[in-house]
């Protein structure tokens, strides 16, 4: 095993994150602090550890909690602030160069792909049974992969839309390394790599991860199968591989050993661990209300989306523009409810109804869990219902051939058939499809993402334009520190 020449800090640093939550490995590789890392990967319970650390990560950073779920929501017409309030206010009204700055995941992005490349490139066979390595490697490439595209969807335009910001041609992505960094002399100081090598990058993590995790697809709560092709799905559909966006959400679909809820119960509940389990979810994130849920205790409690939308804070609300797309039958009307209904914590609400009429919450995240504790479902099945719909139509070029997949979703939540306008060109169909994306979807991360890669406007709740497509601050803003560290990282243009 190499000799690796950290500084106690990142050592204590790598244990304290590492070793989160897995006290029975912790009592096995006392005391903790005396531990370095090579000792760490050189067991099987520290090799355990880095990958439930890879996990953690992502519970730890606002990246992928409150901002990666409901920042895209607030940043357009989904969401607004409820009077009294204030979190994320920055994003529903984005002045000046605020804004897409509030979506930035550089840190919290490459802290899991440190960790992942760790476990790809750091451990030496022999030191865990092979299988075992392999799921564990397996798990790290998707996760990476995970990672880099929500990297360069944030500070890269998407392929294919190079053209439409405020400097032609910018092809900028982010910074690829698929190296562990183990020892000083492994650092450097690299430029961005551009966007179509990222995404290169992304398919063939994926690749090599669905060939180690072929056939797992039993535990949601870790990486699986149908998630690693649903990531794929997601990736090609943002970068306008129309065919190969289909058939990976057929793959991820073939793979979900579960379906579509079709009841309005089913559909109400599916989010409330107690009750519907996310029996729809290709990968959820366990958050443990016993250590996570108080300010004692944990940190999620700040970074929960619950806090936010229906819970504590109840500070970004459904839009009336979002709750006016659903028809009155449709199941999905039970993701909301009155404000004071459905809080459980924090100082009674007030002014709901001065967001949308009914006072509503969004109520997909509510502390079902306890203290604001949800888990966090980052890709649902319906999603690949959407995307197969969108990407099938769109490599026929032709409406009909999206709509038995789209059909299949809103016969599922009672919504009715495509109605027939939205077949009448392509335009219309795509207009169908955000519709669709935001009834499903609120809240889930997508919605300013989606206006992004299709190059629309951002728009406030009344139509008005928020961010044209073509303003720069469509991208967020590489950080100053980072660009003072590393003189090779160009920040994108205009800021």
């Amino acid at each position: 095993m190499k000799k690796f020449n950290l500084t106690k800090f990142a050592v204590i640093t790598f244990l304290l994150v590492s070793f989160t939550g897995c006290n029975d490995i912790l009592d096995s590789v006392e005391p903790a602090t005396s531990v370095s890392l090579e000792e760490a990967l050189s067991s099987a319970e520290g090799v355990a550890a880095l990958r439930i650390s890879m996990y953690s990560k992502m519970r730890e950073s606002g990246a992928y909690t409150t901002q990666y779920f409901v920042g895209p929501s607030a940043f357009t017409d989904e969401t607004r602030v409820r009077p009294g309030a204030t979190r994320y206010q920055a994003l529903n009204v984005a002045t000046g160069t605020e804004g897409t700055v509030h979506l930035g995941n550089w840190g919290g992005s490459y802290n899991i792909i440190q960790d992942a490349n760790i476990l790809i490139g750091g451990i030496e066979e022999g030191v865990v049974p092979q299988a075992q390595l392999d799921r564990f490697r397996g798990e790290a490439y998707a996760l990476r992969a995970f990672a880099y595209h929500n990297l360069v969807r944030v500070y890269g335009y998407d392929p294919g839309n190079f053209s439409q910001g405020s400097e032609a041609n910018w092809t900028e992505g982010v910074i690829l390394r698929t190296e562990p960094v183990l020892d000083l002399a492994d650092a450097d100081l690299r430029p961005r790599s551009s966007v179509n090598d990222v995404y290169t990058q992304i398919f063939s993590d994926l690749e090599e991860a669905a060939r180690l995790l072929e056939g797992v697809n039993a535990d949601n709560s870790f990486v699986t199968e149908a998630f690693i092709h649903g990531i794929a799905a997601r990736a090609h559909l943002y970068a306008g591989n129309w065919g190969e966006a289909s058939a990976a959400a057929q793959r991820a679909i073939n793979n979900f050993p579960g379906s579509l809820e079709t009841t309005a119960d089913g559909v109400a509940s599916m989010f409330h661990e107690f009750d519907g389990g996310h029996p729809e979810a290709l990968f959820r994130l366990i958050v443990n209300p016993d250590t996570e849920g108080t300010t004692a205790g944990g940190s999620f409690i700040n970074e929960g989306p619950a806090a936010y939308t229906s819970d504590q804070w109840i500070s970004q609300l459904p839009t009336q523009f979002l709750i006016d797309k659903y028809e009155d039958e449709d199941y999905r009307l039970g993701w909301y409810m009155d404000c004071a209904a459905a809080q459980r914590t924090g100082p009674a609400p007030s002014s709901c109804d001065a967001i949308n009429d009914g006072g509503f919450s969004i109520i997909k995240f509510n502390g079902v869990r306890g203290n604001t504790v949800d888990d966090m479902p980052y890709m649902r099945l319906a999603e690949m219902y959407l995307i197969w719909a969108e990407a099938a139509a769109k490599a026929a070029n032709d409406p009909n051939a999206g709509v038995a997949a789209l059909e299949t979703l809103r016969n599922a939540r009672n919504a009715g058939p495509v109605p027939a306008e939205a077949l009448a060109n392509m335009t219309a169909f795509e207009d169908m499809i955000l519709d669709e994306r935001m009834r499903e979807l609120a809240v889930e991360g997508h919605r300013f993402f989606d206006l992004k890669r299709l190059g629309r406007d951002i728009r406030n709740p009344d139509g008005s334009i928020k961010m044209r497509a073509d303003s720069y601050r469509i991208l967020a803003p590489i950080p100053i520190a980072l660009r003072n560290v590393n003189p090779l990282l160009v920040n994108n243009p205009g800021y």
